[in-house]
């Protein structure tokens, strides 16, 4: 409910209810909240970089009973019988890659928050809607970075699969559980070659059984994974290895220079299980998903 998603503080205080900027559509509140942006909720004078208004919206979400969380084990000791905001850095939430490797120790996973959202939300009478996002899937694509890319993707599936264990653990059958799950667009990440059967997908082409390297007509290495335009092309290719393409921070190559890698044209999956979920079927436009899921629960 804002014409521009960088405006990040006033985007923060429309979650506040009563407060100045307080979006009524949302009634008496949204019920959790978890994720980054830390610096849009906390005053100049606590946080670098933070609000110039010097508004504290933690200490008056706190004021209004909701629970906050820091961490990630605060995250899982909060009182699931109340409302929950928590904010897990200043700004985007780490890679999952970086996460996993002990640099964000304090930081929860996409699969800890989903759970314990679902927990708090469980409790109400009217059930409820959740929306989750492997956000930074995409950012790690504009970097050209597929490593980070995958291994998001890998932690929003975790996300996904717990989401219905825990939703079939209250509702065995999914009869009053809905559950899309799809993607906003494609990016232009592409594969090259025709590499072996188990071959790494960050690796090295490697063809055939032998999985010989397959070589560029000047005899240089190639990746399985590419983009078709992005910002770090190189006027001439040096040969690779395989540690350096699986190396953590690899950029893969890139077609067309540009200053970013952008999104792409291609279709994106839509999956849908639960009541009403043959309505999600088929191919059909990007809009068209939320009058979907609106005439499923019957809203």
């Amino acid at each position: 409910h804002i014409c521009n998603r960088d405006l990040e503080n006033d985007i923060a205080v429309q979650a506040v209810p009563g407060g100045t900027g307080f979006n009524s559509a949302l009634g008496d509140g949204i019920d959790v909240l978890l994720g980054g942006g830390r610096k849009q909720f906390l005053p100049s004078t606590t946080l670098k970089g933070g609000r110039s208004d010097n508004r504290d919206l933690v200490a008056e979400l706190k004021a209004l009973g909701y629970n906050y969380a820091a961490s990630k084990d605060e995250l899982a000791a909060a009182d699931s019988s109340k409302r929950l905001i928590g904010l897990f850095n200043d700004s985007h939430l780490s890679y999952d890659l970086d996460r996993a490797n002990g640099k964000a120790p304090t930081e929860p996973s996409l699969t800890e928050m989903t759970t314990k959202a679902i927990d708090v939300l469980s409790k109400k009478d009217k059930g409820f809607f959740l929306m989750v996002e492997g956000g930074r899937i995409d950012h790690a694509l504009h970097d050209t970075n597929a490593k980070r890319a995958l291994q998001d993707t890998v932690a929003f599936d975790n996300a996904i699969k717990a989401a219905i264990d825990k939703m079939k653990s209250l509702d065995p059958d999914l009869k009053n559980t809905l559950i899309v799950v799809t993607a906003d667009h494609d990016h232009t990440m592409t594969f090259n070659g025709y590499s072996a059967k188990g071959n790494n997908i960050l690796d090295l082409v490697k063809e055939g059984p032998e999985k010989s390297i397959k070589r560029d007509i000047n005899g240089n290495a190639i990746t399985t994974l590419a983009f078709g335009n992005g910002p770090n092309r190189k006027d001439t290719r040096t040969d690779l290895t395989s540690d350096q393409v699986t190396a953590d921070d690899y950029l893969q190559e890139t077609g067309v220079k540009l200053g970013s890698e952008t999104h792409g044209g291609g279709d994106v999956m839509l999956f849908a299980s639960g009541p009403n979920a043959e309505l999600f079927k088929g191919t059909i436009d990007n809009t068209a998903v939320f009058a979907k899921v609106k005439s499923a629960l019957g809203l």
